[in-house]
């Protein structure tokens, strides 16, 4: 590896939750330290900051707002602003995460990298069209593409033109050391007792793209064939009334707990039987995913696009979706569950009953549960950070 002191920025929203923060984290922590960093963000860096950073932050200082034109002059203000903070660092690369951000990378300089955490669908809102027509136009003069699954590098060349060549595929790192020092943190004394129980477990913001709603729903079905099952969820996010009033609707107000959004998820997973990723789609390679097998629970997931597959299955195609309950090599891959957000009883669909299905009969086999624990802890040391990083190597030549 070439040492000639190589200055790097990262270009990001905010410094608060979400898998691009996530990944500058582990960056910013774990390259070599001859590297220096520079982690510039959208707004105000006195914004609650979720993760560690090693590296000296810079905020653009941009307006945020609803209003169109206050959405344009900050985009081109940023632009403005970017120019000035490269004419004066110099870097080397520089790498952005967030479709805006990209765009303003790209119009800023010739030495854009640019990344991808989420799969981008064919079904677009107006917002998403916009984006699919830029990164048609632009995205091809980015000096590299850095993609977090092969599904989503695939889509990008099948879907948008994006020339094959520009793109890398880099998996998500994890740091496995400090996750094994954070689960042996105690629950706090009005937790423990759920987690005397078989816990299910899911982690994600309350929104749509998550779909927690089925995981809801079917649970009651889990509740009837293993009675002392209790469900936690955390997160916070716009459907967290709706979720509540499910709950509700249900009778399951002692047996599913929304927790919010916690500092340390590691203890939860840990203390947890199972985890279930209910997503109908937009993943990119689902942290939460990684970080529970790095916590050696067994993985139930829908077969969303993208990333679960890759995880579990890394072996098979990353374009397949199953259509039922597929034993994969790492754990559990079940269909996609569709339909609108719901808040009362209603007949599971097929897709709901496969997924209680799968529950049921993980947290019924002791033998399975044990075998899949084993398979999680054997493939999270495959996503650990002292691994991942040195892929991350071409940014030091």
């Amino acid at each position: 590896m070439e040492n000639e002191n190589k200055k790097v920025i990262f270009l990001m929203p905010t410094l608060s939750t979400g898998g691009g923060e996530r990944i500058v984290s582990e960056l910013s922590l774990n390259l070599p330290e001859d590297i220096q960093r520079i982690i510039v963000v959208f707004t105000g860096i006195r914004d609650k900051t979720s993760y560690n950073y090693n590296g000296k932050i810079v905020s653009l200082n941009l307006p945020i707002s609803s209003n169109f034109a206050v959405k344009i002059y900050s985009f081109f203000l940023g632009i403005y602003k970017f120019k000035k903070i490269i004419k004066e660092e110099k870097p080397d690369h520089i790498i952005s995460f967030g479709g805006q951000l990209s765009v303003i990378n790209i119009l800023s300089n010739k030495k854009a990298l640019v990344t991808f955490e989420s799969f981008i669908p064919t079904t677009y809102s107006f917002s998403e069209r916009i984006f699919g027509i830029l990164i048609r136009f632009l995205f091809n003069r980015a000096d590299k593409i850095i993609v977090c699954s092969k599904e989503i590098g695939n889509s990008l060349v099948r879907n948008f033109g994006v020339k094959k060549e520009k793109i890398k595929v880099l998996y998500n790192p994890i740091d496995i050391n400090k996750i094994n020092n954070l689960v042996t943190e105690p629950l706090e004394p009005e937790y423990q007792e759920i987690f005397k129980n078989p816990v299910i477990i899911n982690i994600g913001r309350f929104a749509e793209m998550k779909g927690q709603w089925h995981l809801v729903g079917t649970f009651k079905e889990v509740k009837n064939k293993i009675k002392d099952a209790k469900l936690v969820i955390l997160g916070r996010g716009e459907l967290e009334q709706g979720l509540r009033k499910l709950i509700k609707n249900l009778d399951l107000e002692n047996d599913v707990y929304l927790l919010g959004w916690q500092k340390n998820p590691f203890k939860f997973l840990a203390n947890s039987k199972l985890f279930v990723l209910s997503s109908p789609g937009g993943e990119g390679l689902p942290y939460v995913i990684l970080e529970a097998m790095a916590c050696r629970l067994p993985i139930i997931s829908t077969d969303c696009k993208s990333g679960p597959r890759e995880i579990l299955a890394p072996n098979t195609d990353p374009n397949y979706q199953t259509r039922d309950i597929e034993y994969a090599q790492y754990g559990i891959l079940t269909p996609v569950c569709t339909g609108k957000f719901y808040e009362d009883d209603h007949p599971l669909n097929r897709e709901e009953k496969i997924l209680t299905d799968a529950m049921v009969e993980v947290l019924s086999n002791k033998e399975l549960l044990k075998n899949l624990a084993e398979k999680s802890k054997q493939r999270a040391e495959e996503f650990d950070a002292k691994n991942i990083i040195k892929e991350w190597n071409f940014i030091n030549k």
